[in-house]
């Protein structure tokens, strides 16, 4: 368990180094997209830390902003939710993707009071097979041995890619939560995880 906990801490400041920036839609490789969408949230932090305003409202309108954008909350909703997504009510997925969404934001807010300067190392290779890529990385800090990471992306219809996924040292964090959801879906029901997930 305590490895796993390492692993999220490392998704969760690998994910708060994403930013978007106005050329990001006109880069075509997922490598590029990921190296050039950090720099602006290193703006908005360095901004809301020299005016004293670290708040949680303030880094999660950073990442409402920098971040979300960047991910597939759609896709990955629907990955969530398993075998429930049959017979689900279209008022009750779109409920659903909201609440995701709104977890991601606290989540990633969460991480980004976390930051302190970590570095995040992209290797040169990519993989790409047709709408699905892999980006490998290394996140490194001083202070703690590096973790490799890969991303996954997906690219949509509007030809933008999108990750949807980060496998931390050989573990996939969506496959990870997809256990917890499924487990509490047949425990209780998806209104009722629906309502977890916004409220957190």
């Amino acid at each position: 368990m305590h490895m796993m906990t390492k692993l999220m801490n490392a998704f969760l400041l690998v994910t708060a180094l994403f930013a978007s920036n106005v050329f990001a839609s006109q880069l075509n490789s997922p490598k590029q997209l990921l190296e050039s969408v950090t720099a602006d949230l290193f703006v908005d932090i360095a901004s809301v830390n020299a005016k004293g305003d670290a708040s949680s409202q303030a880094m999660a309108d950073i990442v409402e902003k920098r971040l979300l954008p960047h991910m597939d909350i759609k896709f990955v909703s629907y990955k969530l939710l398993g075998k429930h997504i049959k017979g689900l009510r279209r008022e009750q997925a779109v409920s659903f993707i909201s609440a995701v969404e709104h977890y991601l934001t606290i989540t990633y807010a969460g991480a980004l009071m976390k930051y302190t300067g970590q570095k995040v190392i992209f290797d040169q290779a990519q993989l790409v097979d047709g709408d699905y890529a892999t980006v490998k990385t290394q996140i490194v800090d001083e202070n703690a041995p590096t973790i490799d990471l890969h991303f996954k992306l997906r690219q949509g219809k509007n030809k933008q890619w999108k990750v949807y996924d980060i496998v931390a040292e050989g573990i996939s964090l969506l496959s990870a939560k997809q256990k917890e959801v499924l487990q509490r879906i047949s425990q209780v029901g998806i209104d009722e995880v629906t309502q977890e997930l916004a409220s957190k």
